[in-house]
């Protein structure tokens, strides 16, 4: 009994270990034609392209094929400015005219952005969303240097960043054909909104750990009108989130309206998603918010935190309802004034861990 399972073991190893021979291969392959034609690809941009490819997913294709993707990726690579994403979806031209770069059967999603957190996740939950069958998915790490006017002056592969370098991702997927020039645009328009979400989450993500820190502080130096155990028991909550248990999204403050009968977004206070003016995905956050009796009961309650589901839908990490945690807001005199609004998603760990290590 042993022996045959280790004997299967060994059988499994030496085919994995010739599904990775055979992509290297295949890799080099597509470089060295790449190099013959004098195409101007670097052959170290090809290998990093596709070398962390499922080889399953990559020996679909033949030597020819990838070079030639290689070559349509390093064209799409030449201008990006810093800051913004780009994006191309595209199919085979089927006129005849030209030849295509890209494989007949699939459509070819390519995204540069700056690296950050969350990108490839967001991608693919827009995607997933969509019902998309997606058969490859690359998505390497480049350093490059590029001019003021975002044109790539030099490729440095997957060397560290030095000084004027930037560390950029790139997104490479192929989906099922998407012949609708229209279908495709609309995948393109909805992924701008996704990264621009995930860009807002990362590039205030330290801004809202401050302004939480500042909550927790004005809690603890200036408690407002609530039992003593009450507000303990909040601050504890409050800052076992900032010990890496909630990946924040947005923060934003709001007030009650004159009477009292609505409350509105401070829309100067908002950071990461909630920075946002817009209605779109976040309507329901940046509409003043009746009071019905129901909300009147829960924001009298000698409570001091609201946690609960909300019913919008996070773009960023996680295709799910966002969590959402409201801290409510006192003035000098512990009149209730509004609310301390976080969205989020809480993590993976929070949802594993025993509930009596949670506040």
């Amino acid at each position: 009994m042993g022996r045959g399972r280790d004997n299967a073991m060994a059988v499994v190893d030496r085919s994995s270990s010739d599904e990775d021979r055979g992509e290297a291969a295949l890799i080099a392959a597509a470089s060295k034609i790449l190099v013959g034609e004098e195409r101007g690809v670097p052959p170290e941009f090809v290998t990093a392209l596709f070398a962390y490819a499922v080889p399953e997913d990559l020996m679909r294709y033949g030597a020819r094929e990838l070079a030639e993707l290689a070559a349509d990726a390093w064209a799409f690579l030449a201008v990006r400015k810093s800051g913004t994403p780009n994006i191309r979806f595209a199919s085979a031209e089927t006129s005849g005219v030209q030849p295509s770069p890209l494989p007949s059967t699939v459509s070819v999603l390519e995204v540069v952005n700056d690296d950050m957190p969350f990108l490839v996740d967001s991608v693919m939950g827009e995607l997933n969303q969509r019902g998309l069958e997606i058969s490859l998915v690359l998505h390497p790490i480049f350093t490059v240097e590029r001019d003021r006017d975002g044109r790539l002056v030099a490729f440095k592969g997957v060397q560290p960043p030095g000084s004027g370098a930037l560390r950029e991702s790139f997104i490479h997927i192929h989906t099922e054909r998407i012949d609708a020039a229209a279908k495709r645009a609309e995948v393109v328009e909805a992924l701008a909104k996704v990264l621009s979400d995930a860009r807002l989450a990362v590039a205030d993500w330290r801004a809202m750990l401050a302004r939480l820190g500042e909550v927790i502080a004005t809690l603890k130096n200036n408690p407002p009108p609530l039992p003593a155990i009450e507000i303990a028991e909040a601050v504890q909550f409050l800052q076992w989130l900032e010990a890496d248990n909630f990946t924040f999204l947005g923060m934003r403050n709001y007030r009650f309206t004159a009477g009292e009968a609505t409350l509105e977004p401070e829309f100067e206070s908002g950071l990461g998603v909630l920075r946002s003016h817009e209605l779109g995905v976040l309507q329901v956050w940046n509409q003043p918010l009746v009071i019905t009796p129901a909300i009147r009961a829960l924001l009298d309650a000698p409570t001091l935190l609201i946690v609960t589901k909300s019913s919008v839908r996070s773009r960023v990490h996680r295709r799910v309802y966002m969590d959402y945690i409201g801290v409510k807001r006192f003035d000098a005199d512990g009149k209730l004034i509004g609310e301390f609004r976080i969205v989020g998603l809480f993590t993976s760990t929070a949802y594993t861990r025993s509930t009596r290590s949670i506040p």
